[in-house]
């Protein structure tokens, strides 16, 4: 009871402060996405559409009293409102029409919304907000399952978590994919943030949310952690200006991995190199097989959820059908088709390079070196979620999405922050007419 009365104040000051500040009510859309207060309340909010409440107060009141200097219009932004237009018309010759819609009514908000948050982040305090509150709303679901894990050992398949079921961040792969996403930006706050007290004892709560994230992306046993935690390593040692540090941390934790593990594990991870045999892997190879078949003969796709006309067969005989794409390339590939695959692919490509060009941009200037260090930042993070997507059937979901909307801020915000800076970097000096050389015996009358 105290728990859902305490959820719901929380509810109610976004609210509050979103009609004194406007952009607070991004903020509270991004905690009811993440958070999800709806599904771990007891009273009131498990009743309301509390995502559609705050969703539209955001863009109401945004469009209202907030709508000073938009960001251009970038061509991410535009791809990102035909992607939603593009599977909205495959949605009208879904397979399954009742999944399909049931699937687009959320999965089209989620592409709307974060083409629109750009609008309404654009300062420094308004990018950390929305990282912090972000963060802070996947740490509800990250803490609880990392503690068990340090406590019990973890385990594949057990909810451990705040959230239940198998979906979102109650599936084990998603979990592991995005706790992994979190510990570049836990970083980056630990050493940027303006918002948080500057005590050592205060950011060293940043480095504790990105060590437990391992954890909890240990704990879940998922392969899809492994290799996220490998392409991270990889990533930082890249963008780290203190290698040799960054090489022995690294070290040290794979160290730390090797001889603390338990055997269940090992056992778990080792199914990685095994995959012709692990019904599970090889079931993920054979529905991708098929999906590039369907694609081909349907090259607009079959709508959402038309994983459920899917059929495997192994080579014992064992028939598998609806198998889930467990791939966001896949997944669009199969629901939208070409076209789909093409938009979703370019939103992340155009996504890195912007992020790239703001940081080279950003580091020419000492003002915006935090601007460097976070596009590099929402580059690893995105890396890592692009990767991590391959094993996983996330293409929908907000994680990937919200760093396409972060790296147009970023960007957009370089943009804005450089053309403020060049006339102290660049002085221009006032035209003023050249006066004629006086010849000798000459004077020149200067005009009054």
């Amino acid at each position: 009871m105290l728990r859902s009365l305490w959820i719901l104040f929380v509810f109610l000051a976004f609210i509050g402060l979103g009609f004194q500040t406007p952009f607070v009510l991004t903020l509270g859309y991004v905690w009811v996405d993440t958070f999800r207060p709806q599904d771990v309340s007891y009273i009131i909010l498990n009743q309301v559409p509390v995502a559609m409440i705050v969703g539209s107060l955001a863009i109401v009141l945004y469009a209202m009293f907030d709508h000073r200097d938009p960001p251009r219009l970038r061509l991410i932004t535009v791809l990102q409102v035909a992607f939603a237009i593009w599977v909205t018309l495959t949605t009208t010759w879904a397979a399954f029409p009742d999944d399909a819609w049931a699937k687009w009514s959320w999965a089209v908000k989620t592409i709307l919304f974060s083409a629109f948050i750009p609008f309404a982040i654009r300062s420094r305090i308004q990018i950390e907000a929305f990282l912090q509150v972000y963060m802070f709303s996947l740490a509800a679901n990250l803490i609880p399952f990392g503690v068990k894990m340090v406590i019990s050992g973890g385990g594949y398949g057990q909810n451990l978590g705040l959230a239940g079921g198998n979906s979102g961040l109650a599936e084990g792969s998603t979990l592991a994919a995005v706790s992994i996403m979190t510990i570049p930006v836990y970083l980056f706050l630990r050493q940027h943030s303006i918002i948080a007290p500057k005590a050592f004892w205060f950011r060293s709560i940043y480095l504790g949310l990105a060590v437990l994230s391992g954890l909890t992306s240990l704990g879940t046993f998922e392969r899809t952690g492994l290799v996220g935690l490998v392409v991270l390593g990889i990533l930082m040692f890249l963008k780290s200006r203190r290698k040799v540090l960054t090489l022995f941390v690294g070290l040290v934790a794979a160290l730390a991995v090797a001889y603390t593990t338990s055997d269940a594990w090992t056992s778990r991870i080792s199914t990685i190199s095994d995959f012709q045999t692990e019904n599970s892997a090889l079931a993920r190879l054979l529905v991708w097989r098929w999906t590039v078949q369907f694609a081909t003969e349907h090259p607009l796709g079959g709508g959402f959820d038309a994983y459920h006309l899917d059929h495997v067969e192994f080579e014992n005989g064992e028939m598998k059908f609806g198998v889930a794409f467990h791939s966001i390339y896949f997944e669009v590939l199969g629901e939208h088709g070409w076209i789909g695959l093409a938009l979703f692919v370019s939103l992340a490509i155009l996504s890195l390079i912007a992020l790239q060009k703001a940081a080279k941009e950003a580091r020419r200037h000492p003002e915006l070196q935090w601007c460097s260090d976070l596009a590099g930042t929402i580059q690893i993070s995105l890396i890592v979620m692009m990767v991590c997507g391959s094993f996983v059937g996330i293409a929908f979901q907000p994680m990937i999405h919200y760093l396409f909307a972060m790296a147009v801020c970023v960007s957009e915000y370089v943009r804005r922050a450089v053309l403020t800076l060049q006339p102290a970097d660049k002085p221009t000096r006032a035209w003023a007419p050249r006066l004629p050389m006086p010849r000798e015996g000459h004077t020149i009358q200067r005009q009054k």
